[in-house]
């Protein structure tokens, strides 16, 4: 007979599908807006927002440096110039991608 007793208390405490108060949703939510949380979020949108900005800088400077290039290196030079260019953009643009790549698997930790 305490068999049964057992079974039916386990029953009612697994299922407890009654609505949740406006205080209960509330705790959830600040429960998900911890520092860690927020802060990981902010990481994420600083990376959005620099993302942009690197490109858009990236077109102009790229444009402003291919002009000089070719007005300042002798035409025959100019595809070896702008190869190393671009080479030193690529690694300096993987360089920042891989630390904010780290930062953000590492959960800000």
């Amino acid at each position: 007979m305490t068999d049964t007793t057992s079974q039916s208390d386990a029953s009612i405490e697994s299922s407890d599908n009654r609505p949740r108060s406006r205080a209960e949703s509330e705790s959830n939510t600040r429960s998900r807006l911890r520092p860690g949380n927020v802060r990981r979020f902010l990481a994420w949108c600083a990376l959005a927002v620099c993302s942009l900005l690197a490109v858009y800088a990236l077109f102009r400077f790229y444009g402003s440096v291919s002009a000089a290039i070719d007005l300042w290196v002798e035409p025959r030079h100019q595809p070896l110039i702008h190869a190393a260019f671009n080479l030193v953009v690529l690694l300096s643009s993987l360089v920042g991608i891989s630390l904010l790549v780290r930062e953000l698997s590492n959960g800000g930790d």
